[in-house]
C-alpha cells in the first residue's frame, strides 16, 4: 500500500513535471472568443487568432481544429457532441458550417450573403437556431430562424419581432432573447438603451400578452441568457454595479448572484447541455464556474499552444508609400515617414535610408534652413516628444550618411503637432497640447516661450519677416475667426476676419504684403478670401499691376532700369510706379514700419492709428499712381519688416467666389503671385491657381492630388506626397516627376500594439469632455491594459483591448474600429475577384402561410422592382418559377437568387384569377428593400394619424439630423401641415447628427404680427422668415433610440414650453464627438463637448430626455402594425389643439377702422391709437 502510494505520488510528480516543462515550452492563448463547451462539460472550442481550437473544459494544452485564412467563430457542440456547427466568413459573408467535432473538412450550410450568427441547436440535432437580417422591418431587422442541417435548407422565421443572442429551451419552443442594449464593453451604464431579457413562448396564454413575456427590465443591462434545464436561466447582468453571472429562477422569478469580481466585463457565457459547467470571458481570460458547487468561485482557464503554432512577432515588410514627406530648398533631398520611421534619401538614387527605428510613429519631417539638421516628432516610450536628427559626417549629404545622432528637444506629457519653421529658420513653432502656440529657439539660447494659450488647435502661418503669425482657432462659441499676433507678444490678437461663419487655413504671402484664408460667408460654400495688409496695396487698381508686371518682364529681359529711360513715363506720371512714401528707412530696415493707421511688434500702445483727413499716407495716395517698390534689405539685416493697416482691415476682404465648388488646402508661389488651392471646378478636381494682383479666375495647375503640398523656392515646382510617393510637380512645364522608393522594413507587432493602445488611451485623456474621465485613475487603467494590448493577437483581439478600456469612461460615442476589418494579416479572400455573389432581392414579400406550389405575394415593396410598371407585380399573385426552375416555400431560394446584381430575373407569375404570365424583372439588394420599408411605415404612420386625427392633425417623421432629412423636414410642413391644425413630429430612431437648431428655429419663430392682403385672409410672408416654419401645437415622438442630437432637440422641445413627449426616455447618449487615425490600424472616436441643460445645468450624458407620457410598445407590435405610442399622441395633441383653438385671438383692425372708433368714442383715444 505504501509502495502503492509512493508510486502514485511519484507519477503524479513526473506528471506534473512533464506538465510544467510542457508549459513552459508553450504560448499562452488570452483574448480567445465565442467558446462553447461540449454537452457534458469535459471539452471546450473556442475562437482563436481566427481558428478554432478545442482543450479541456479545465484548461490546458489547445489542439487546432480548423485551418483557414478567414475567420471562423461561434462553435455550437450538436446535443450529441459529435458535430460542430460554426460560423465562417470564408465567401465572403457570415455563413452556418457543419464539420465533425474533433475537427475535419466542414460543410458549408447556408448561402444568403446577408449573412448569419449561430445561436443554438435543437434538440433533435437535426436543426439550428439562427439569427439574420431580411426584410421585414426597417429599423432592428434581426429575426430568428430555424434552419437545418442538411446544406440549403430553407429559413423558417420563428417570430417577427427585433431580437438578438437567443438561446433554445430543452423543449425546443421556447426561446429566451435580449431587447435593445449598449456596447457589451460598456461599463456602468444606466437607461432607457439598457439590454433586457425576454422570453418568447409560443405557448403561453394569449391573455398574458403571450407570446412575449418580460424576464429583466432594469435600468442596468441584462443580456447573454443560457438555459439550464427547462426552469432556469443563467444570465449576465450589471445590476451589482459590476458585470456579474446571475441565475433567474422562472417559477418564482428569484435572482441569484453566481459571482463576484471587483471589475471588468462578462459576456460570451457557454453553458454545458447537463447544467453543470459554465465558461465565460471575463477581462482577457476564459473562466470557469462549477454550477452543482454553490459555494465555487470561478477559476480562471490556463490554455496554452506550442510555441511553433503561435504568431511570429516580428513582421517583416518593403515599404512603398510614405504617410509625410519634406523636400530640401533644392528639391535634391527628401526626409520621408514610411512605416512610421523616419528616412531620407535622394531624388535620384532613390535608396531610403533609416534613421529611426521606434515603435511608435514619426510625423512631421522639417529640414532646417541649412539642412544641417531634421526635426520632427516622435511617439517614444509611451510619450509624444519634439526631436531632431544630425547626420554623422556633415560634409557628405544626408543619403550618404549611415550614422544619426537622435535629440530630444522636448520631454512632457503633452502632445506637439503642427510644426513650422520661422522664416529664418532659428525657431519652430508648434502647437502643444489642445491648442497653445509655443515658440522654440532652435540654438538653445532661451527657453520655449508659450505665444498662445488655448482649447482648440490653431491653423497658422508665419508671416515672411517672423514678427508676426496670422492663425485661426475655434473660440467658445465654436466660431472660428482669423487672427494676428505679434511673435514679440506685446500687443493682443487682432481679429482680421470677423465674422460669424468659420474661417480659416490661413496663408502669409512670401513678400508680406497679403493674407489668404478659407471660409463661408454666402451659403453653404467655402470661399477664398483675402486681404491686402496696407490701405496703399488696396488700392492699387488692376492697370497699375499690369504696369507694374509689364516692367518687370521688361527689365528682367533687358536689364534693370531699362524701362525708366529716355522715352519712359515720367515719374509725375499717373502711370508711373513710385516709392511708397512711408517705406522704411534704408538706414535702419530692421526697424518695423510704420504708416499712418498701421501698428508693429514694437508699438508698446497696440493701438492702431487712424487715418485722419487731410493726412497725408498711404490711405490718400491714389489708386492709379502709386505700386509698391521695397528696397531689397542687405544679407545680414534680414527680411523687410512687414507693415499692417490695422484700421478697416476687415472691411478690406475681398472673396474670391467660385460657384459649386469649396476651396482649400491654401499655399503661395514662392514669388507671391500665385495662390495655389484644391478644388472641384465644373467637374474637374485638382490643384487651381489664382494670381490675386492680376487674374482671380482660376486656372487649373494639376489633377494630381498632393498633401503637405509646399512651392519650393527655386523654379516653378510644387513639392508634395502623390498617393504615398513623394513628387513634384512643375508648375511651368506641367510635368511630373515622382520619386518612389523600396525599403526594406521590420517591426515587433507586440510594441506597436502598445504604442497604438496608449496613443488611443493619451486621446482619451487628453481630449474626453469630461476632465475627470469619469472619475477613474486613469494612469491605473493604462497599466492594466496595456500589457494585454501588447499580447494581442491581431487587430481584432487589439480591438477588444481597447474598447475595454474605452468602456471604463461609460460614455457615449465611443469606440474603436479596425480600419477596413482587418484581422489576420489584412484582406480575405480572392483578391482577383472582380464581382461579389449578391442574394437578390426580388421586390416582394411572401405569405409565409402559404403551402405552395410556388411563392405567394404578401405585398409589394413601394419603390422596388416589383412596384415598376414594366416589372409590376400584386399582392395575392403567385410567383410559380425563378429562372425556369419551380419554386415553392420548402426551397432555400439562394440557389437561384444568388449570383451578380447587376441581371435580369425571369419570373412565370400567376396572377389571383390563375392566368399565368411572364414577367422580367432587375433585382435590388436586401439592405435597399429595409431602406424602402422606412417609407412604408412612415405612410402607414400619416395615414394613422389622419384617420385618428378626422384630418385635423399632420404627421412627420425626422429620419436623422442632417441636412438632406432637414430639407425634408421644411417640404413636410407644407406638405403634411397644409390645412392641419397640430403635427405629430416623430424623432424615434433617429441616430442624431447636428440640425436641432435648425427645426427648432423653424419651429419657434417669433410671432410678432399677422398680415392680410386686400380680399385675403390673416397670414404672414412666408419670404420674409429664415426657414418655413410651424407655430401651430406639436407633440414630439421620442424612444430610446432617439439618440445624440435628436436627444438635444426632445430636450429642447421640453425646455422651451413648445410641446410635450410621448414614447420613451431618450438613451442619455449626448456628445460632440470627432474621430482620429490610430497608426494604421484603426479609428477612435473622441467625444469632446460636452451638452447641459440651460435650466439646471445638468449634463445631458446619461440623462434622457423624459416623456410626458412613457409607454414602451411590445416585441412585435411595430412590424405588426400597433403603436400605441403615436396613439397615444394623437389623443395628446387634440387635446392641445382645443385649447389653442380656445386661446383668444385678435382681429384685424384697419386704420381707418380706428380712426372711426376713436371718433366715435372720443374718450377712448390715447397716444398709441392715435
Amino acid at each position: 500500500m505504501v509502495r502503492s502510494v509512493r508510486l502514485s505520488f511519484f507519477s503524479t510528480l513526473a506528471l506534473s513535471l512533464v506538465s510544467l516543462l510542457s508549459f513552459a515550452s508553450a504560448a499562452e492563448v488570452r483574448l480567445a472568443e465565442t467558446p462553447a463547451l461540449s454537452p457534458d462539460g469535459s471539452r471546450l472550442v473556442f475562437s482563436w487568432r481566427g481558428d478554432l481550437w478545442v482543450v479541456a473544459s479545465t484548461g490546458g494544452r489547445a489542439r487546432q481544429l480548423t485551418f483557414h485564412p478567414s475567420i471562423d467563430r461561434q462553435p455550437r457542440f450538436s446535443p450529441d457532441g459529435r458535430r460542430l456547427a460554426f460560423v465562417s466568413d470564408r465567401t465572403g459573408s457570415n455563413q452556418i458550417h457543419l464539420m465533425p467535432a474533433g475537427g475535419g473538412e466542414a460543410q458549408q450550410l447556408t448561402f444568403h450573403t446577408e449573412g448569419y450568427a449561430l445561436l443554438d441547436w435543437y434538440p433533435d440535432g437535426e436543426q439550428l437556431l439562427v439569427q439574420a437580417q431580411r426584410d421585414h422591418f426597417w429599423r432592428h431587422a434581426d429575426r430568428f430562424y430555424r434552419i437545418g442541417t442538411r446544406p440549403r435548407s430553407a429559413e423558417t422565421l420563428l417570430f417577427d419581432a427585433a431580437a438578438e443572442a437567443g438561446s433554445l429551451a430543452r423543449d425546443g419552443k421556447r426561446i429566451a432573447f435580449v431587447r435593445e442594449g449598449t456596447q457589451w464593453w460598456r461599463q456602468g451604464y444606466r437607461g432607457s438603451q439598457a439590454a433586457q431579457l425576454w422570453l418568447f413562448d409560443p405557448s403561453a396564454d394569449p391573455a398574458s400578452g403571450a407570446p412575449y413575456v418580460p424576464l429583466v427590465q432594469e435600468e442596468a443591462a441584462a443580456r447573454d441568457p443560457l438555459w439550464i434545464g427547462d426552469q432556469s436561466l443563467l444570465y449576465v447582468s450589471e445590476r451589482s454595479g459590476v458585470f456579474q453571472l446571475w441565475r433567474r429562477e422562472l417559477a418564482d422569478g428569484s435572482d441569484h448572484q453566481l459571482t463576484e469580481f471587483e471589475t471588468g466585463v462578462i459576456w460570451e457565457p457557454t453553458v454545458s447541455a447537463d447544467g453543470k459547467v459554465a465558461v465565460f470571458r471575463q477581462g482577457f481570460d476564459l473562466w470557469r464556474l462549477d454550477l452543482t458547487d454553490a459555494s465555487a468561485a470561478p477559476q480562471r482557464l490556463r490554455i496554452v499552444v506550442r510555441d511553433d503554432a503561435a504568431q511570429d512577432p516580428i513582421v517583416r515588410r518593403v515599404l512603398s508609400e510614405a504617410t509625410d514627406a519634406a523636400f530640401t530648398d533644392d528639391a535634391l533631398e527628401i526626409a520621408l515617414v514610411a512605416g512610421g520611421d523616419l528616412w531620407v534619401m535622394d531624388t535620384e538614387l532613390r535608396e531610403p535610408i533609416r534613421v529611426t527605428s521606434t515603435a511608435g510613429p514619426e510625423s512631421e519631417p522639417l529640414f532646417t534652413k541649412e539642412r544641417d539638421r531634421i526635426v520632427f516628432v516622435a511617439e517614444t516610450d509611451g510619450q509624444c516628444d519634439l526631436w531632431q536628427a544630425k547626420r554623422a559626417d556633415t560634409n557628405r549629404p544626408w543619403w550618404l550618411n549611415s550614422n544619426f545622432t537622435l535629440e530630444r528637444l522636448t520631454d512632457d506629457a503633452a502632445i506637439e503637432s503642427s510644426l513650422k519653421l520661422s522664416p529664418d529658420g532659428k525657431t519652430l513653432a508648434y502647437v502643444k497640447g489642445l491648442g497653445q502656440l509655443v515658440l522654440h529657439p532652435l540654438d538653445g539660447s532661451s527657453p520655449p516661450r508659450t505665444l498662445l494659450e488655448g482649447w482648440d488647435t490653431p491653423s497658422y502661418d508665419w508671416a515672411p519677416d517672423g514678427r508676426w503669425i496670422v492663425y485661426a482657432r475655434d473660440d467658445d462659441d465654436f466660431n472660428r475667426d482669423v487672427h494676428l499676433i505679434d511673435v514679440a507678444g506685446e500687443r493682443p490678437p487682432f481679429n482680421v476676419s470677423r465674422h460669424p461663419d468659420n474661417e480659416g487655413n490661413p496663408v502669409w504671402s512670401p513678400d508680406g504684403r497679403i493674407i489668404a484664408f478659407t471660409g463661408r460667408r454666402d451659403a453653404d460654400e467655402t470661399d477664398i478670401h483675402f486681404v491686402y495688409l496696407t490701405r496703399e496695396q488696396d488700392q492699387i487698381g488692376e492697370r497699375d499691376r499690369r504696369l507694374r508686371a509689364a516692367i518687370e518682364k521688361f527689365e528682367k529681359e533687358r536689364g534693370a532700369g531699362s524701362a525708366s529711360g529716355t522715352g519712359a513715363p515720367s515719374a509725375a506720371s499717373p502711370t508711373t510706379p513710385v516709392a511708397e512714401p512711408n517705406a522704411a528707412p534704408a538706414t535702419d530696415p530692421a526697424a518695423p514700419a510704420v504708416t499712418p493707421g498701421a501698428a508693429t511688434p514694437t508699438d508698446p500702445a497696440g493701438a492702431p492709428a487712424a487715418a485722419e483727413p487731410g493726412n497725408a499716407g498711404a490711405a490718400e495716395t491714389p489708386a492709379a499712381a502709386t505700386t509698391e517698390t521695397r528696397e531689397t534689405p542687405k544679407p545680414d539685416q534680414g527680411p523687410e519688416p512687414v507693415k499692417i493697416d490695422f484700421d478697416d482691415l476687415a472691411e478690406r476682404i475681398r472673396t474670391v467666389s467660385i460657384p459649386n465648388s469649396s476651396e482649400g488646402r491654401l499655399f503661395w508661389s514662392a514669388d507671391s503671385k500665385t495662390l495655389a488651392f484644391t478644388a472641384r471646378i465644373d467637374g474637374r478636381a485638382g490643384l487651381y491657381g489664382i494670381r490675386p494682383d492680376e487674374k482671380l479666375e482660376p486656372t487649373l495647375l494639376t489633377e494630381l492630388d498632393g498633401s503637405s503640398p509646399r512651392w519650393l523656392p527655386k523654379g516653378n515646382r510644387i513639392a508634395w506626397v502623390v498617393g504615398g510617393t513623394p513628387a513634384n510637380f512643375d508648375t511651368g512645364s506641367k510635368k511630373a516627376e515622382s520619386y518612389g522608393f523600396s525599403a526594406r522594413h521590420d517591426y515587433d507587432r507586440r510594441e506597436k500594439f502598445r504604442t497604438a493602445f496608449v496613443l488611443a488611451w493619451r486621446e482619451m485623456r487628453d481630449t474626453f469632455y469630461d476632465g475627470t474621465l469619469n472619475h477613474r485613475n486613469w494612469d491605473e487603467v493604462r497599466r492594466r491594459y496595456e500589457p494585454m494590448a501588447a499580447e494581442a493577437i491581431d487587430e481584432r483581439a487589439l480591438a477588444v483591448v481597447v474598447n475595454l478600456m474605452l468602456g471604463e469612461l461609460n460614455g457615449s460615442h465611443l469606440g474603436f474600429s479596425v480600419i477596413g476589418g482587418r484581422g489576420r494579416g489584412g484582406e480575405r479572400g480572392d483578391a482577383t475577384r472582380s464581382w461579389t455573389e449578391t442574394t437578390a432581392h426580388l421586390g416582394v414579400r411572401f405569405d409565409l402561410s402559404h403551402p405552395g406550389p410556388g411563392l405567394k405575394i404578401r405585398d409589394v415593396i413601394i419603390g422596388g422592382p416589383a412596384d415598376l410598371e414594366r416589372s409590376r407585380l400584386a399582392a395575392g399573385e403567385t410567383i410559380l418559377a425563378i429562372d425556369g426552375t419551380d419554386v415553392d416555400p420548402a426551397m432555400d431560394l439562394t440557389s437561384l437568387l444568388n449570383g451578380p446584381l447587376d441581371r435580369t430575373i425571369r419570373l412565370k407569375v400567376a396572377a389571383v384569377d390563375g392566368t399565368a404570365r411572364d414577367v422580367e424583372l432587375r433585382p435590388t439588394t436586401y439592405g435597399a428593400i429595409r431602406s424602402a420599408l422606412y417609407d412604408d411605415w412612415v405612410r402607414d404612420n400619416e395615414r394613422k394619424v389622419e384617420e385618428l386625427s378626422g384630418g385635423r392633425l399632420g404627421y412627420l417623421h425626422i429620419q436623422g439630423m442632417n441636412q438632406p432629412s432637414f430639407l425634408k423636414f421644411e417640404r413636410q410642413l407644407y406638405a403634411v401641415g397644409a390645412g392641419k391644425e397640430g403635427l405629430v413630429i416623430d424623432v424615434r430612431e433617429n441616430g442624431g447628427g447636428s440640425t436641432a437648431d435648425h427645426l427648432l428655429t423653424a419651429l419657434t419663430q417669433p410671432v410678432h404680427a399677422m398680415t392680410v392682403p386686400r380680399g385675403g385672409g390673416i397670414g404672414y410672408p412666408q419670404d420674409r422668415k429664415i426657414y418655413a416654419t410651424w407655430n401651430k401645437p406639436i407633440i414630439v415622438l421620442c424612444n430610446q433610440n432617439s439618440f445624440s442630437n435628436a436627444e438635444i432637440f426632445s430636450h429642447a422641445i421640453k425646455v422651451l414650453g413648445r410641446g410635450r413627449l410621448v414614447g420613451v426616455t431618450t438613451a442619455g447618449g449626448v456628445i460632440s464627438t470627432g474621430g482620429t487615425q490610430i497608426l494604421d490600424i484603426g479609428t477612435l472616436r473622441k467625444p469632446f463637448r460636452g451638452w447641459y441643460r440651460i435650466t439646471d445645468g445638468e449634463d445631458m450624458e446619461l440623462n434622457g430626455a423624459v416623456p410626458d407620457a412613457l409607454l414602451w410598445p411590445a416585441p412585435g407590435d411595430w412590424p405588426a402594425g400597433i403603436d400605441t405610442q403615436l396613439e397615444t399622441a394623437v389623443r395628446m395633441l387634440e387635446e392641445d389643439v382645443a385649447a389653442d383653438r380656445a386661446r383668444p385671438r385678435p382681429t384685424p383692425r384697419n386704420a381707418s377702422e380706428r380712426r372711426a372708433a376713436a371718433a366715435a368714442s372720443p374718450a377712448a383715444t390715447t397716444p398709441e391709437n392715435e
